[in-house]
């Protein structure tokens, strides 16, 4: 299992992607949107005008869990001559950390997909939550195709753990 490492030890990061914060922040969602009640009960509520507003606020000494999917799709001009890794960097209250997601040798190649799955342990908040890329510089020609990032719910967790021991 990857583990977090301070983001100064990675040299040249690329960044490809700032992480919209309700990806991974726990936020109210509306029950039904479509439905004028429901969509008015959410708006009260985050104008706190209801009594049983949720508190978003973390201990700064608590440490906190969450699972992440990430993938990348990405075209060179020319073949990278460096392994390749996909990086995942987060701020929480006690400082900035990377966790490597995946890395693999282009081998002559010009286009790969990097992907996997991730737990990041962070104590507070997340300040925020960044795609990178390692071992291609900015000045390399690249074209990112597509980029994912996305909260896995401890439920999807198991069943993807129970349907990878069942086959």
């Amino acid at each position: 299992m990857p583990t977090s490492v301070p983001t100064k030890f990675f040299k040249s990061l690329v960044l490809l992607l700032e992480v919209p914060q309700s990806e991974y922040l726990d936020v109210p969602k509306c029950d039904d949107p479509l439905n004028e009640q429901s969509r008015n009960r959410f708006f009260k509520m985050l104008r706190g005008g209801s009594s049983n507003k949720p508190n978003f606020v973390k201990n700064p000494k608590k440490q906190y869990s969450c699972n992440f999917s990430v993938a990348a799709w990405m075209s060179f001009n020319s073949s990278p001559t460096r392994p390749v890794a996909l990086i995942l960097s987060y701020r929480d209250s006690k400082g900035e950390f990377s966790i490597v997601v995946d890395e693999t040798n282009p081998d002559g190649g010009t286009s790969l997909m990097l992907s996997g799955e991730v737990t990041i342990d962070y104590f507070g908040g997340l300040k925020y939550l960044r795609a990178s890329c390692s071992g291609i510089s900015k000045t390399h020609g690249f074209f990112l195709d597509e980029v994912h990032v996305n909260k896995v719910s401890s439920e999807e967790t198991k069943a993807m753990g129970s349907a990878s021991i069942a086959s």
